[in-house]
């Protein structure tokens, strides 16, 4: 059953009605009308089918009489012919003269062994049972006059004659009934050949007649099939004939439109609230799409769920021209920041369990040098002897962020340059007395197989245990196999990743790479951090506050908050706020 619903709109009530109202009866007559007329011409397409078909079965039905007369064909009412009916009575009564002709070759063999007296023939007969006993009797009669009288007394020899004359008449019966075995024996051997020629005559008459039984099964296929489709379309003509004359409506009105009270549209709340949801889903939508085609890390979390690394520090983003203020200020939230990554630095193993840090990133200008300077500045603000190396045989740059020259440095070293007593002589002192400078040195042309080179080993585990803390600057791992080989030397691993910059699938790369050689990746330090281009969530917030700059930023601080968590307005309003709070959500982390 299914409901249809008519509604038709117009300015005047009692006419949208009246309209409703006509075209739902209108469409019920038209129904009737149209059924009555299909049944109609489905039962004219009915009858010319049956006529079609009559004559077809009459057709079908005289060639298959025709044939079987012309073939001589007899089926009987099984769709058997008599002839497989005799084969099938031939065949029984061959088996049971087989049988009987066994029987009878075991009684002849029985006879001609000489044991003709034991058969069941001889049994059965009365004649030769009665002499039998006799025979018994007259014997026993004998032996009991035996001992009285002897074998040529008259009585005795007549006994005697009388049980052989007995005797002999029970042979010769035995005889007559082992040649009546030997004649049923023969008859039942003609039985059978009798038998087998009939029956192959049988089977040579069923060969011909199953020829001509498969055309006659043809014909008869043809007119089962006439005959079945023949009473199959006068059942649907009755059908038709039957429904053609009631005419009967197939839908109903089951509530009639009424005159409406008020107008329906326009709605203004409803239409508002349609445009607000649609647009919150495209501006939801587009966010999405776009967050899918950044391939870089935007947030921490992202570092964390792709390369499965814990993040042991933020570090917020600097413009260029003011990074050197920014490091040597240590009120600056980027000095903060590298305090707070020496500090988790400092928990990622037991005590003194670091000697020697390499710091690394996946591409270039990714904050590598200027974290190894400014690590190796907070390390020595903890009163601990630092050693600054430069692996990065490529483009150093420790020189010259500590300002020192790069005459000679680790590249010397490693290509034999500098005597093992003049060693010291090519590490520099710093402006800072606890940190110490190995410089890069020469440029060579094969820094790799310097990197990989026995001398640099011994040259890190000689700096380890002269320093408390020895942190390597390294080229970037992709493209490169310096860092991979440095990386396998070292007590810990600092993996930087920039943020907005650094493809997801080359950090990656350069993940997997340090794992391959065995190195061991204590964790990763997001750099660039830009805090006005993330979600404001509270795990972010205190990085662009500035805590250690107490003067003239309460009040500041007070009023951002106030003014990121005022509750009230309207309900319109309020959805006004939320729009706007997604674009302004969208343009700081697309912006």
């Amino acid at each position: 059953t299914r409901v249809i619903t008519l509604s038709y709109s117009h300015a005047d009530p009692k006419y949208a009605a009246l309209v409703a109202n006509q075209a739902a009866q209108s469409f019920i007559d038209q129904s009737v009308d149209t059924k009555s007329e299909t049944s109609s011409l489905a039962r004219q397409f009915i009858q010319e089918q049956v006529i079609d078909i009559k004559g077809k079965l009459e057709t079908s039905e005289k060639a298959l009489v025709n044939y079987a007369k012309t073939a001589g064909i007899t089926v009987t009412g099984n769709d058997g012919s008599l002839i497989s009916q005799n084969i099938s009575q031939i065949n029984a009564a061959l088996s049971k003269a087989i049988d009987d002709r066994l029987v009878a070759e075991r009684y002849l063999l029985q006879v001609r062994d000489g044991e003709a007296s034991a058969l069941p023939q001889v049994f059965a007969s009365t004649a030769v049972q009665e002499t039998k006993n006799r025979i018994t009797e007259l014997k026993g009669t004998y032996q009991e006059k035996l001992a009285t009288l002897k074998p040529g007394y008259p009585e005795m020899r007549r006994l005697k004659a009388q049980i052989d004359e007995l005797t002999k008449q029970m042979l010769g019966e035995i005889s007559a009934i082992a040649r009546s075995v030997e004649i049923h024996h023969q008859q039942t051997l003609d039985k059978e050949k009798a038998l087998r020629l009939e029956l192959a005559q049988l089977e040579r008459q069923q060969a011909g007649f199953q020829e001509k039984y498969i055309n006659y099964t043809i014909l008869k296929r043809d007119v089962d099939s006439y005959r079945s489709q023949y009473e199959s379309l006068i059942k649907k003509l009755n059908e038709v004939g039957i429904g053609s004359d009631l005419r009967t409506a197939g839908a109903s009105v089951i509530d009639t439109a009424l005159v409406p009270g008020g107008p329906y549209t326009p709605r203004l709340s409803i239409n508002l609230i349609a445009c607000i949801i649609m647009f919150g889903a495209l501006a939801a939508a587009l966010i999405y799409i776009l967050e899918l085609l950044n391939n870089t890390f935007a947030s921490p979390d992202q570092v964390e769920n792709e390369l499965k690394l814990p993040v042991l520090g933020i570090l917020p983003d600097t413009p260029s021209n003011g990074l050197f203020a920014a490091v040597s200020d240590e009120k600056s939230s980027l000095s903060e920041a590298y305090r707070t990554l020496r500090t988790s630095l400092q928990f990622t193993g037991t005590e003194s369990s670091i000697k020697t840090l390499l710091v690394t990133s996946s591409e270039p200008g990714e904050g590598k040098s200027t974290t190894a300077y400014k690590l190796a500045q907070d390390f020595a603000a903890l009163d601990r002897k630092v050693l600054v190396i430069d692996a990065d045989l490529r483009r150093p740059q420790m020189h010259r962020i500590f300002r020192t020259e790069n005459g000679i440095g680790l590249s010397n070293l490693l290509t034999n340059v500098v005597v093992e007593g003049s060693v010291n002589e090519i590490l520099q002192e710093t402006d800072n007395p606890r940190i110490t400078l190995l410089s890069a040195g020469t440029i060579p042309p094969n820094p790799s197989d310097l990197l990989v080179s026995e001398r640099m080993g011994l040259a890190l585990h000689y700096c380890a245990k002269k320093y408390d803390m020895v942190i390597v600057d390294t080229p970037p791992i992709m493209g490169l196999s310096d860092t991979p080989i440095l990386a396998r030397q070292a007590d810990a691993v600092l993996l930087l990743v920039s943020s907005k910059q650094v493809p997801r699938k080359a950090a990656k790369v350069a993940l997997k790479r340090l794992k391959a050689v065995g190195a061991n990746v204590v964790g990763a330090a997001m750099t660039k951090f830009s805090i006005s281009k993330v979600d404001y969530d509270y795990a972010y917030r205190y990085m662009g506050y500035n805590y250690l700059e107490y003067s003239g930023q309460a009040g500041k601080l007070e009023n951002h908050v106030t003014a990121g968590g005022a509750p009230g307005g309207s309900s319109s309003s309020s959805s006004i706020a939320i729009i706007g709070g997604m674009l302004g959500r969208f343009a700081r982390r697309f912006g």
